[in-house]
């Protein structure tokens, strides 16, 4: 008894303080008219009306969207085989399941909802806050990618759990671009490109791009503050509205995961590189969806690199 009216004062006053601040606050707000509720919620109809104009007249900027949906339907599917299958296995001696199975949870779960974030951000217009976070997106497959190869570095990311343990490991092993060139030589190693800067070239207009975005500068805040040049506003810029130009997002997001999928091999269902397989049970292995989405997103690949969409022969230029 005494629970149920805890819980009905508790609703009461939910009720009572939505009440009141539309009473005292939200109404001064709508009385300005075009900053009202209704109006910000035009200005959204509008972002979304203008998103699916950019793809309905640009199939490239189509084809990357719908390419970075598959990319991110593929890292959830296998964060969700890789949960399940640790729920049904024995576990080790130890009680635990692998080391390499919980680093690739932590990293395909964390990849997969960053590239849903990027994606929402692009539709909704936020350009410089995707970029942003697609600067963060690319140190993740980056580790990634190296743990694979690289059983102590995985054990060394295992233990980042606390700040200061973080910390520590991205001074050692990330800062000054350690990781990315590891990253840069397996690439060059499995495509037979000694001496390419393939890795590099690609993903430097990311690498500026996000350098500006993060830090304190008056590039960034101008930007917001103007806008990008091929949209039309039909209010200020920070009313953000969706651009052509964050197709170049999707592009590096979409080069990156190519060399994730590159190097990653016949993962997560067979051992590959340092690692073991990383889903042990059979019945999750032989899951149709999930084989289905391994293989619709190497076809998706596939097609981009056919189609010249993410690389062109060029980029494989040696110096």
């Amino acid at each position: 008894m005494i629970f149920n009216l805890l819980l009905d004062l508790l609703n009461l006053r939910q009720r009572s303080i939505r009440q009141d601040f539309d009473r005292r606050i939200q109404r001064q707000l709508n009385a300005l008219g075009k900053l009202s509720a209704i109006s910000l919620s035009l200005e959204r109809r509008k972002g979304r009306k203008a998103y699916e104009r950019l793809l309905a007249q640009d199939s490239e900027f189509y084809v990357l969207h719908r390419g970075a949906a598959i990319a991110a339907t593929w890292l959830s599917a296998i964060s969700v085989s890789i949960l399940n299958d640790i729920s049904l296995r024995d576990t080790d001696i130890d009680g635990t399941p692998d080391t390499e199975q919980t680093v690739a949870l932590a990293f395909f779960s964390r990849l997969a909802n960053d590239l849903w974030a990027i994606i929402e951000l692009v539709e909704r217009g936020f350009d410089i806050q995707a970029r942003g976070l697609s600067r963060s997106f690319l140190e993740h497959v980056d580790v990634l990618i190296c743990c694979i190869h690289d059983l102590e570095l995985t054990e060394k990311f295992a233990d980042t759990i606390e700040p200061e343990q973080a910390n520590q490991f991205w001074h050692k092993h990330i800062s000054k671009n350690k990781m990315k060139r590891r990253v840069a030589e397996l690439v060059n190693n499995r495509m037979g490109l000694a001496g390419s800067n393939i890795v590099d070239s690609l993903r430097a207009p990311a690498e500026i791009a996000g350098s500006t975005i993060l830090h304190p500068t008056m590039l960034a805040g101008l930007a917001a503050a103007f806008g990008g040049e091929d949209v039309e506003y039909q209010t200020y810029p920070i009313f953000p509205r969706p651009m052509i130009a964050s197709g170049g997002i999707y592009r590096t997001v979409l080069i990156h995961l190519f060399w994730l999928f590159l190097l990653m091999g016949p993962l997560p269902k067979e051992p590959h590189g340092a690692w073991n397989s990383i889903i042990k049970n059979r019945d999750i292995k032989r899951n149709r969806m999930l084989s289905e989405l391994l293989r619709i997103n190497q076809d998706m690949h596939g097609f981009m690199l056919e189609w010249h969409v993410t690389m062109k022969p060029m980029d494989a230029k040696i110096p």
